[in-house]
């Protein structure tokens, strides 16, 4: 890449008339640190990678591995990365309507003039982005079909831990942890860039390395039912891992968005990976082992990052926080150094049994967030099912110390459709809610339960790979339904508001979660069908995902809801997750054994 080709300002000023939240598309945010190239004198000497999050600026900034990469990559003198987010409709139009090709924030560079580009994929429900984003550069979004060397398209993220569905559009993926990987791959991304080599040689390449995955190395063969039969060669590849999270500060200067997004606050990953075992879920097997930030440094990061933004909020991050072993020296570290009447304390993903009253005096000392747990389920039987391993009394006690603290409103998190979940386990979710709203009634001053309010979330479980239940169906949309219904026509209105899933976005996601490179054949149908933002309720349509998958041979229920058996060789074998499939499975007969038959409704 000799010359880099960039839109000229004036030019995005023209694009920009007209435009809903033109701060989504410019740049001259506060933070931020990529190369100037007006003063790069030799471009063959550098790698450029864009940094993809394919949704919109305002969910995207708040993601917490972006700004890392950003930082790391940038760090490197003979690097550079460059943010860049899906266009909104109206942008998109815009940009298509004029024959103008995607660009980068910072320096406004072509994605096709990039060396890298490396897509998030926080969820399944993004495929369809990603691959409007792949043609809205100017590339061909199959990977075979696009010419010359560059630029490589890659994926990383928790969502292609089974990379097979995206395997057709991706020269390789990323498993695992990024932050020593990811210099990794683009020190040999310079030596190819200096080099005549095809890719095939890069691709064979990189390949050695723990945690990269290139789908033209490997060959899948199938039965005619669709069943896998073999993979060749099969040879693991084997997630990476960052061993010490210190070996990476928390990103003290981060980019401060030029419009609100979703999080506005200084979010500090205190911890990673997760000891629980809870068996619906991914993130706890994908992210182990269980590796803890120095508290100490987390004190003085965070005092200096919130001095560096001026935010007001400081989020906690992990997927429990509250296991983090020094958490309570944490937060009285935090409240010693900063005004917390200006300041508030927010402790995502709560465990009901880590909560008590030191924590609540801690994060209640400051200005109050809400307070979101996740009891998953409402009966003890389908907790034991789930090894979600918490008793009612302790989640009634939890929110006992929540309102006696003053706490007014809750969050909770309940999923259904679990593997053996029976009617009565859908009364208790009722159940549980109503004992709840006394506890608040008891507790709370009557002044204050006038203003009471429970926020309930309830979500179609969906089984993932690398989990006890990725052999499992998932429940029929039907079945969804009349659960939803129920809960909804029972629990105490005046102060419960509900919100659910779309059951049949919960069907795409599950399918996509668990496909094969197959799949990649309806996801492309419905990006040309006119799917993308999937994840957006009013932007989803299951109409077009169901004629793609129709259109393709496939049936949606062979990937989604039908029962895998143990003996089969599933699409994700292929990685080495860390966690044997042996494991998975004594898991999976395990919650089978804390089951039994109950009676219907």
């Amino acid at each position: 890449m000799e010359k880099i080709k960039t839109l000229k300002f004036s030019e995005l000023e023209n694009l920009l008339e007209g435009i809903q939240k033109p701060g989504r598309y410019v740049n001259h945010e506060v933070g931020t640190k990529s190369k100037d190239i007006s003063k790069i004198a030799d471009f063959s000497s550098m790698v450029f990678m864009a940094l993809i999050f394919p949704d919109i600026y305002e969910i995207g900034m708040p993601n917490l591995g972006l700004p890392i990469l950003y930082e790391i990559i940038n760090k490197i003198k003979y690097f550079s990365a460059e943010r860049v987010f899906s266009p909104w409709i109206d942008f998109e139009k815009k940009l298509r309507d004029r024959k103008v090709k995607l660009f980068s924030l910072e320096n406004r560079i072509f994605l096709d003039c990039f060396d890298v580009l490396g897509f998030s994929v926080q969820h399944e429900m993004l495929c369809t982005n990603i691959l409007n984003i792949i043609d809205m550069s100017g590339l061909k979004i199959h990977s075979k079909e696009r010419g010359g060397r560059f630029p490589l398209v890659c994926a990383g993220g928790p969502a292609v831990v089974n990379p097979q569905p995206l395997s057709k559009f991706m020269d390789f993926m990323v498993i695992g942890d990024g932050e020593e990987l990811t210099i990794k791959i683009l020190e040999k991304v310079k030596t190819y860039k200096k080099s005549s080599k095809g890719k095939l040689w890069f691709l064979k390449e990189i390949s050695k390395l723990d945690g990269v995955y290139a789908p033209g190395l490997y060959k899948f063969y199938y039965f005619k039912d669709g069943k896998i039969s073999d993979i060749k060669p099969f040879l693991k590849v084997k997630k990476e891992t960052v061993k010490d999270l210190n070996k990476f500060d928390i990103v003290l200067n981060p980019v401060i968005p030029n419009i609100k997004p979703v999080h506005d606050r200084f979010a500090v990953e205190i911890m990673r990976g997760c000891s629980r075992r809870c068996r619906f879920c991914q993130a706890g097997i994908i992210y182990r082992p269980v590796r803890q930030r120095n508290v100490n440094s987390l004190i003085e990061n965070s005092i200096c990052g919130i001095k560096n933004t001026g935010y007001d909020e400081i989020s906690f991050m992990s997927l429990s926080t509250a296991d983090y072993k020094d958490i309570g020296c944490l937060l009285e570290g935090v409240a010693g150094f900063m005004n917390l009447n200006k300041i508030s304390v927010s402790l995502p993903s709560l465990r009901v049994d880590s909560f008590n009253l030191h924590l609540a005096e801690l994060i209640g000392s400051g200005r109050r967030t809400g307070l979101t747990f996740a009891p998953e389920a409402g009966s003890q039987r389908m907790r034991d099912i789930i090894n979600k391993d918490i008793s009612e009394e302790e989640i009634i006690d939890c929110i006992k110390v929540a309102f006696k603290n003053g706490w007014e409103k809750i969050k909770l998190y309940f999923m259904i459709g679990f593997p053996f979940e029976e009617d009565e386990d859908i009364e208790q979710i009722v159940l549980l809610i109503k004992k709840i709203t006394n506890t608040a009634k008891d507790a709370l001053p009557k002044r204050n339960f006038r203003r009471f309010k429970i926020n309930v979330s309830i979500n179609a479980f969906c089984p993932k790979p690398f989990t006890p239940f990725q052999w499992v169906g998932q429940d029929s949309t039907g079945s969804l339904v009349k659960k939803f219904n129920y809960i909804v026509k029972n629990v105490p209105k005046k102060f419960v508001q509900i919100s659910w899933s779309n059951p049949q976005a919960s069907k795409i996601e599950s399918a996509l979660s668990k496909g094969d490179s197959s799949v990649g054949d309806a996801i492309e149908k419905a990006w040309r069908k006119g799917a993308k933002f999937d994840n957006w309720t009013d932007m989803f349509s299951y109409k077009i995902w169901e004629e793609a998958f129709k259109e393709s041979g496939l049936d949606i229920n062979f990937f989604a809801t039908r029962e895998i058996l143990p003996d089969e060789i599933l699409p994700w074998d292929i990685i080495d997750i860390g966690t044997s499939k042996k494991f998975l499975f004594n898991e999976y007969e395990k919650s089978r054994k804390c089951s039994r038959v109950q009676n219907k409704i």
